[in-house]
């Protein structure tokens, strides 16, 4: 199983709180998905 399969069911919150299926990101065009750790 790809790595992509593996993420797409994930449900993570967007800008707004909103969920979203990580999947639905590049289901139609190719997506960047960037994770940042904020340090307080």
């Amino acid at each position: 199983m790809s790595l992509a399969a593996k993420l797409a069911p994930i449900t993570l919150p967007d800008a707004d709180g909103k969920p979203v299926r990580l999947g639905s990101l590049w289901a139609d065009r190719p997506a960047v998905v960037v994770f940042l750790r904020h340090y307080g």
